[in-house]
C-alpha cells in the first residue's frame, strides 16, 4: 500500500510561504507567548547592518516547555494538542492557536532559530535548547531524514520559567513603515481585554533603530512608538499629560468611551439582536434596541452568539469640536486636518476571539462589510469606514463555524462568515436611519437661514453718507435729503419684505409640526394596526386547548400593551397640539401666575420626585396675568419637561428647576424657568424652537416650537437667555388687558 512521503521543504512552505508576512509571524509567536500563560512578551529587533546578520528575540514568562514538549508538541506540523485542550495549563486562558502551523512562522523571520526553553517537570527546573537552520528543509531530503538536536538539563534551583526565542539572519528589511505596520498591529492585536481577563502587555524594543548615517534605519524608533502611544492614551484617557507614556509598552487601543452614537448589544444563535443604542451626541440616553433575526436559509450555517460594540462618528466640523469638547480636549490645539487623523486611527471594525483580533478585521483599509461601496449609493445616509469603530466579538470555531485561515488573514468565507455580515449589515441599516432622523431633526449639515438684518443695515446708507460729508455744505444738503428718502424708502420696502417673510416662516412651520405630527402619529398608530389584526386573526384560536391556543393566549396580553401604549402615545401628541389649534377657546381671562405654576408643578410631581429634581418658585402670590391659563400651562409643561429630560442625562447629585419672576414692566411680567443641566450649544440656540428641531433620542421636535407659539396666542412670548451662565428660558405674559 503506497504512502505519502513528505519532502522538508513542507515545513518551509508552512512556516514561509503560508503566513502573509513578517508582522503575521510575529503576532503568531506572541499569541504562544499568550496561550503559555505569560503576564507579557518582550520582543526585540535587531535590524541587520554591515556588520551584522540582524537578529529578533522574542521572550516571556510563561509555564515554558519540557523537553517532551518541544520534541512531541513544537516540532510536530499541525498538531492537535491546542485543539484537544482549549484552555491554558492555568485554565486562565483560552488558547488561540489550534492549527499547530503558528510555530513555523519564525522561518519567515530569518534563516536560523535558537529557542531556550525553562520548564518545571516534577519538582526540577529542566531548561532545554533547540537550534534550527531553516534552510536545510530546502534540501531533498524528507521530513523523517531530518535530525534535529535538542540538549536538555535539569537543576534544583529554582528559576525563572519561559521561552526565549532567537532568530538571525534576518530575511525581512524592517524599514520605518514596516515597523509602523508591526506596531499597529501589535496595538490592536489584545484590543480589548475585559475586566476578567489575566493582563498581558506586549514590549517592543526599538532603540536599535536611530537616526544615523551609517545604517539605512534612519528613524527614531522609540520616539515613533512613544507618539503613537500618545494618540492611543488621547483616545483612551481624555489626556494631554504624556509624562508616564512609555517607548518600550505597546499601549492598546481600546474603545473609546466618546462617540457620537454607541451601539451595544449581542446576537443570539438565531439571529436575534437585542440591546441599546445610544445618541451620545443628543441626549446620551441608551435606547432598547431591538431587531428580528432573518431567515436562516437551507445550507446556510449559523454564526453562533455575538456580541456587538459598535462607535459612530460624525465628521463635520461643529460634530468634531463637540466631540473634543465632551473628551476633554481643545479643538484648536488640532485642527480639522489632525482631529480627523486622531479618529481614523481608531476607525475600523474587528473581529475578536477570546479577546484577540483576528487578522485583519479592524485595520484601517480593510473595509470587509463593504462600507464605502454603500456610502457611495447613499452618502446623506449611510456610514463610511472611516465613521465607525468597535468589536464583533464571536465564538469558538465549534460554535460558531467561523474558520480563521492557515495564513492568518482573515476568515474562510464560508455561509457562517456571510450569515455574520450580513447580520452586521442589516444592523447598520436599522443604525443609519436612527442617526439620519436624528441628523435632520438636529439640523445638522443645515444651510444657515437668510437673516434680513445685513440689508437692513445697508438700507442707511451709511458708507454714502459719509462719502457725502466731504463735500462742501452747500452741496451737502441736497444730496443728504435725497440720501435719506431713499434710505426711507429701502427702510421701508425691508420691513414689507420682513413681515412676508415672517409669514412665511409661520406657514413652514406649520407644514413641519403637520409633517412631524403626521410621522410621529404613523409611529403610534402602526403597533395599534398590527396588534389588532393579529387579535382579530387570531381570535377562533384562542380557546382551543392544543399547543397552539396556548402560543396564542400567551401573546394576547402583548397585543393589548402595544394598543395601550400606542393609544397613550396619541393622546399625548393631540394634547401637546392643543395650544395651536386654533379652536375658539372663548375671552381671555385674568388669572394667578403663583396658582397656574404651582397646578403645572403638580402635574410633574411624580416625575420631578422619581428624578430627585429640587423645584424652587419664586412668585409673588398677588402676581395676576392676562390671557389663556391653558396656554401659559402648555408652555410650562414642555419647558419643564425639556428641563427633567436634560437634567437626567448627565451626573448631578443637586438638580435644581428655578421659576421666578425677574421682572414686570410695560404690562408684561417676565418669567423665569432655569435648570442647572448642561447648557445648549451656541449654534443651537436658533433652531431650538423651530418645529422638528431635537437633540433627544426619540424626541419629536415640537414641544418648544408649540410652547413658543401658546406663549404668541395669549399675546406673549418665549425666550431662550444667552447670557445666562445656566440653562434659562423667559416667558413673557401680559399681566392686564
Amino acid at each position: 500500500m503506497a504512502k505519502l512521503k513528505p519532502r522538508a521543504r513542507l515545513i518551509r512552505t508552512i512556516g514561509d510561504k503560508l503566513i502573509s508576512g513578517p508582522e503575521a509571524a510575529i503576532i503568531e509567536l506572541v499569541k504562544n507567548s499568550y496561550d503559555a500563560d505569560s503576564p507579557s512578551v518582550e520582543i526585540v529587533i535587531f535590524p541587520p547592518t554591515s556588520s551584522s546578520t540582524g537578529k529578533i528575540t522574542i521572550k516571556d514568562k510563561g509555564h515554558g516547555m519540557s523537553y517532551d514538549n518541544i520534541l512531541n508538541d513544537w516540532l510536530e506540523p499541525a498538531t492537535d494538542a491546542k485543539s484537544k485542550n482549549k484552555t491554558s495549563k492555568s485554565g486562565s486562558r483560552t488558547v488561540l492557536g489550534a492549527k499547530g502551523v503558528g510555530r513555523f512562522a519564525s522561518a519567515s523571520l530569518g534563516e536560523m532559530i535558537k529557542l531556550t526553553s525553562v520548564a518545571e517537570v516534577s519538582g526540577l527546573y529542566q531548561t532545554s535548547t533547540l537550534e534550527l537552520d531553516w534552510q536545510i528543509f530546502e534540501s531533498n531530503k524528507y521530513l523523517d531524514d531530518i535530525e534535529i538536536d535538542i540538549k536538555s538539563s535539569d537543576s534544583n534551583e529554582p528559576v525563572a520559567t519561559g521561552v526565549l526565542i532567537e532568530i538571525t539572519n534576518l530575511t525581512t528589511i524592517w524599514s520605518e513603515k514596516k515597523i509602523r505596520q508591526l506596531v499597529r498591529e501589535l496595538r490592536r492585536l489584545a484590543t480589548p481585554q475585559s475586566e476578567n481577563d489575566t493582563p498581558f502587555e506586549i514590549y517592543l524594543d526599538l532603540n536599535s533603530f536611530s537616526v544615523t548615517n551609517d545604517t539605512p534605519y534612519n528613524f527614531n524608533g522609540p520616539q515613533m512608538l512613544f507618539e503613537t502611544n500618545r494618540i492611543a492614551e488621547v483616545l483612551e484617557n481624555d489626556s494631554s499629560d504624556f509624562s508616564s507614556t512609555s517607548r518600550v509598552l505597546i499601549t492598546p487601543y481600546k474603545i473609546s468611551k466618546d462617540s457620537d452614537y454607541h451601539l451595544n448589544g449581542s446576537f443570539d444563535e438565531k439571529g436575534n439582536f437585542e440591546g441599546t443604542f445610544n445618541i451620545v451626541r443628543g441626549d446620551n440616553s441608551p435606547l432598547p434596541f431591538k431587531l428580528a433575526a432573518p431567515v436562516l436559509e437551507v445550507g446556510e450555517l449559523s454564526c453562533g452568539p455575538v456580541e456587538v460594540d459598535l462607535r459612530l462618528y460624525d465628521l463635520e466640523k461643529d460634530s468634531i469640536e463637540k466631540l473634543f469638547s465632551r473628551m476633554g480636549l481643545d479643538f484648536s490645539d488640532f485642527g480639522l486636518r489632525n482631529a480627523r487623523a486622531l479618529i481614523a486611527e481608531n476607525t475600523g471594525i474587528g473581529i475578536y476571539r477570546t479577546g484577540f483580533r483576528i487578522r485583519p478585521y479592524g485595520e484601517p483599509d480593510n473595509d470587509w462589510l463593504k462600507l464605502e461601496g454603500r456610502r457611495v449609493q447613499d452618502p446623506s445616509k449611510k456610514i463610511g469606514h472611516g465613521q465607525i469603530s468597535g468589536t464583533i466579538s464571536v465564538g469558538s470555531e465549534e460554535i460558531s463555524h467561523l474558520i480563521e485561515r492557515s495564513s492568518r488573514e482573515g476568515l474562510e468565507t464560508n455561509s457562517a462568515f456571510e450569515r455574520l455580515t450580513g447580520l452586521i449589515t442589516g444592523l447598520l441599516v436599522k443604525v443609519e436611519q436612527k442617526r439620519f432622523d436624528f441628523r435632520a431633526k438636529a439640523g445638522i449639515s443645515r444651510k444657515p437661514t437668510k437673516k434680513i438684518d445685513k440689508a437692513r443695515k445697508l438700507s442707511s446708507l451709511e458708507s454714502i453718507t459719509k462719502a457725502v460729508g466731504d463735500l462742501p455744505d452747500e452741496e451737502q444738503k441736497p444730496l443728504l435729503l435725497k440720501i435719506e428718502k431713499e434710505s426711507q424708502a429701502l427702510t421701508k420696502a425691508l420691513d414689507e419684505i420682513e413681515a412676508y417673510q415672517k409669514l412665511l416662516e409661520s406657514r413652514a412651520a406649520l407644514g413641519m409640526v403637520v409633517a412631524q405630527v403626521v410621522h410621529d402619529g404613523r409611529t403610534f398608530l402602526e403597533p395599534i394596526s398590527s396588534s389588532a389584526k393579529s387579535i382579530i386573526k387570531n381570535a377562533p384560536y384562542v380557546l382551543e386547548d392544543n399547543p397552539k391556543g396556548e402560543l396564542i393566549r400567551k401573546y394576547y396580553p402583548t397585543y393589548g400593551q402595544a394598543v395601550l401604549d400606542g393609544s397613550k402615545g396619541l393622546a399625548s401628541l393631540f394634547k401637546s397640539l392643543d395650544p395651536i389649534s386654533g379652536r375658539r377657546r372663548g375671552r381671555p381671562v385674568e388669572f394667578s401666575a403663583l396658582d397656574n405654576i404651582n397646578n403645572t408643578l403638580n402635574l410633574l410631581d411624580e416625575l420631578l420626585i422619581d428624578s430627585s429634581i429640587r423645584i424652587e418658585v419664586g412668585i409673588d402670590e398677588n402676581l395676576k396675568l392676562y390671557g389663556y391659563s391653558g396656554d401659559l400651562q402648555s408652555a410650562l409643561m414642555n419647558i419643564l419637561h425639556n428641563a427633567i429630560h436634560w437634567l437626567n442625562s448627565t451626573e448631578n447629585d443637586d438638580k435644581t428647576i428655578n421659576i421666578i419672576i425677574t421682572k414686570v414692566e410695560n404690562s408684561i411680567a417676565y418669567i423665569s424657568i432655569e435648570n442647572n443641566g448642561p447648557l445648549i450649544d451656541e449654534q443651537d440656540r436658533e433652531a431650538i424652537f423651530e418645529a422638528g428641531f431635537s437633540l433627544k433620542s426619540d424626541g419629536h421636535g415640537l414641544g418648544l416650537s408649540i410652547a413658543k407659539e401658546a406663549c404668541k396666542n395669549s399675546n406673549g412670548d418665549l425666550a431662550l437667555d444667552f447670557n445666562s451662565i445656566n440653562t434659562r428660558f423667559v416667558v413673557q405674559y401680559p399681566i392686564s388687558q
